[in-house]
């Protein structure tokens, strides 16, 4: 091979058989082409539902309106944890773990993983071949909630993997490691994201059904025990951020780094998501529960921090904020003039609606929005014309910011873009030698690829 003419070439043997093809189509996450990530999230959400659903079977109330579906989506998890169990059993043999070992399958069946994944099924199975009592029937259903030990198959290596990224850092270092995108995170640090993701969701969704009776009667202690646990989780994390605080670079200059980091927006918010859950309980006077469990959807700011979105908005708006209050500037200006006419040709025929101005103004507000809701319409011929005009302006003149905001997101849309390329396409050895586990995955993406320098 010449010095001006180098060729690289990574040729990857095709798998031959059925077993070989399953586990290379379905189980190896290092094939890019292939479903194993896919199926690894189906799974795990499968594994969150089932464990909800086999919850909810306890519930008499629920038990009671939901039990027949309840037992559909059961089997319908049977069905795909037993698929899956069969699939890995066979696969094993091509497994890099017991390739080319005696017993490859037996040797699997053995294992810890596959041991979870047989108890996961197994009560389904037993109790319908086997006679059993009430009581036994009550334990079958209750070990069914083994199946959460099945999430042990993707957090065990992604433990392992950050405990090998970050091996000689400290502890404070890996709490902040785990809570912030890191090139050391690894797999755990996104794990950690959406089980806080999850969690506030269930919160928010618990907060929404609870202000209806009938289901905040039958699922009381539900949410009750979804309450405390959200608190303890959402307190946890405020807790681990702010000791973390001065591994922040924003923070770790700072002369008291966790005082900065608890005066920072994100930490507010995070403050803010369990003050309910204090107040309610600590305050020594009475006060309105409904606005405190209410308050509590402010946990819907959390989801700010692991989205892209706020940050984006935040620079649209920065960047066209003057034209926007030149905008909002027009917008009063015709609110109080219309308002102000409004009264003056109104306010002898409907003296109740048109009765000053102050009230005037919701009506100039209402037409210039073009909503309209027909509480207050004017009756005499000017104040209709006045109405037509105003409702035509409207149009125009909330299109105004609309207009702007539009074009100032595309602009930032590009930027990013722009921005994103370069570091998509640029630190393939960085992020190879900081994540050695994803360097084989970057080898099959190349593997039909043949560089060759530019002359």
């Amino acid at each position: 091979m010449s010095d001006s003419h180098s060729t690289v070439e990574i040729h990857t043997l095709k798998p031959r058989g059925f077993w070989a093809q399953t586990h290379h189509w379905l189980f190896n996450l290092n094939h890019a082409q292939g479903h194993a990530r896919w199926l690894e999230n189906a799974i795990g959400w499968l594994i969150i539902l089932s464990a909800v659903a086999i919850a909810a079977e306890h519930n008499p109330t629920l038990e009671a309106a939901l039990g027949d579906w309840l037992d559909l989506f059961d089997v319908l998890c049977v069905a795909v944890f037993t698929l899956e169990y069969l699939l890995r059993l066979g696969a094993s043999a091509h497994d890099p773990e017991y390739a080319g070992k005696r017993w490859a399958r037996m040797r699997y069946a053995l294992s810890p993983y596959a041991l979870i994944d047989l108890i996961a099924i197994a009560p389904f199975y037993f109790a319908s071949a086997v006679m059993v009592d009430l009581e036994m029937m009550r334990f079958l259903r209750l070990l069914r909630l083994m199946r959460i030990l099945k999430l042990s198959r993707y957090a065990v290596p992604a433990w392992q993997e950050f405990h090998h990224l970050n091996a000689h850092r400290s502890f404070r270092a890996k709490i902040y490691a785990l809570l912030e995108p890191m090139g050391h995170s690894g797999k755990l640090h996104a794990y950690v994201d959406n089980f806080i993701i999850f969690w506030v969701m269930v919160s928010i969704v618990s907060v929404v059904l609870e202000s209806v009776d009938s289901i905040q009667q039958a699922m009381a202690f539900e949410f009750h025990v979804i309450d405390m646990l959200s608190f303890s989780i959402l307190t946890l994390e405020y807790v681990a951020r702010l000791y973390a605080a001065p591994e922040n670079p924003k923070y770790r200059h700072r002369w008291m780094p966790r005082w900065a980091c608890a005066r920072s927006a994100p930490a507010l918010i995070d403050l803010i998501t369990i003050l309910p859950f204090l107040l309610e309980r600590l305050l020594p006077f009475q006060v309105d529960l409904r606005f405190l469990r209410v308050f509590r959807l402010a946990r819907l700011l959390k989801l700010t921090r692991y989205t892209t979105a706020a940050g984006t908005l935040y620079t649209v708006v920065r960047r066209v904020w003057q034209l926007i209050m030149a905008a909002v500037f027009v917008m009063m200006l015709m609110v109080v003039l219309t308002a102000s006419m409004g009264y003056i040709f109104e306010h002898e025929a409907q003296p109740d609606k048109f009765e000053n101005i102050p009230q005037s103004i919701y009506w100039a507000v209402v037409t210039l929005a073009s909503v309209g809701y027909g509480d207050i319409s004017p009756v005499t011929p000017m104040g209709r014309a006045l109405t037509v005009v105003l409702a035509l302006m409207g149009i125009g003149i909330f299109a105004i910011p609309a207009g702007l905001l539009a074009s100032a997101f595309t602009d930032q849309l590009r930027i990013e873009r722009e921005a994103f390329k370069p570091n998509f396409y640029m630190p393939i050895t960085t992020r190879a030698s900081s994540t050695p586990s994803r360097a084989p995955s970057l080898l099959t993406k190349l593997s039909a690829c043949t560089c060759r320098p530019k002359m």
